[in-house]
């Protein structure tokens, strides 16, 4: 329980840091993060010594469990993709909703058994499919996800956040947010696919909760202020 104590405030210390919470910012350091996964080391070695019988014992044991890891086979890095015959790389492209009310609240999704960020909030979003462009996606994910009907002419473009993980596909790892926001539907939102996402929540765009996905909740206050654009994780 200690040790999960301790590597919970590693992750309190890395949001710090990154800046993961908008509504705190960064207010941690590298040093920080170094400091609480020395403390996680700590923590386990604790119990280790005592489960070992010793000091001794524990060290004999790391030395065992060193050797096995160590000897571990490891997949070879990829190969280096090479560059298109053209010199273009392609940078994937996800259109996002704000349903907004008329006293300013949107809607966000809880997102359920989707394999990532569940439990977390982010509006109606999703992918492009083939022979759609960027509005035609949107007013379709909408429908999907939350049973309302849009028009195009009510689309408000709101901004574009382009964003890089080392968990997002292509030869870019980048993605590039489109949102797009609704005063107007047809219909009352709700979570229209119970199995991807568990209820819809009104939230202030201003004061986003802390529950909100990070990039989403950055794309919120850049939209809040009237920035069109933003970029997010380059280095």
């Amino acid at each position: 329980m200690k040790v999960a104590e301790e590597v919970g405030e590693v992750a309190e210390a890395y949001i710090g840091m990154t800046g993961g919470n908008p509504r705190k910012g960064v207010h941690k350091t590298r040093t920080d993060v170094l400091d609480e996964l020395a403390d996680v080391m700590l923590a386990a070695a604790v119990p280790m010594v005592d489960l070992a019988g010793g000091a001794q014992q524990a060290e004999r044991h790391m030395a065992e469990r060193l050797g096995i890891v160590s000897a571990r086979a490891v997949a070879a890095p990829p190969a280096r993709v090479e560059a298109a015959a053209d010199g273009w790389y392609g940078s994937f492209v996800a259109p996002h909703i704000l349903l907004q009310r008329q006293d300013g609240q949107v809607l966000m999704l809880r997102r359920y058994n989707t394999g990532y960020a569940d439990g977390w909030l982010c509006p109606p979003a999703g992918r492009i499919e083939p022979g759609e462009d960027v509005l035609a996606a949107a007013i379709r994910e909408a429908t999907e996800e939350t049973g309302v009907r849009l028009r195009r002419e009510d689309a408000q473009f709101s901004h574009v956040m382009h964003r890089t993980s080392a968990t997002l596909p292509g030869q870019c790892h980048a993605v590039s947010d489109y949102w797009f926001c609704f005063r107007r539907w047809e219909g009352e939102p709700h979570a229209a696919e119970p199995d991807k996402a568990s209820e819809a929540v009104w939230i202030n765009p201003e004061r986003p909760p802390d529950d909100v996905i990070p990039h989403c909740a950055l794309a919120l206050t850049a939209i809040t202020r009237g920035e069109a654009f933003s970029v997010h994780g380059w280095t």
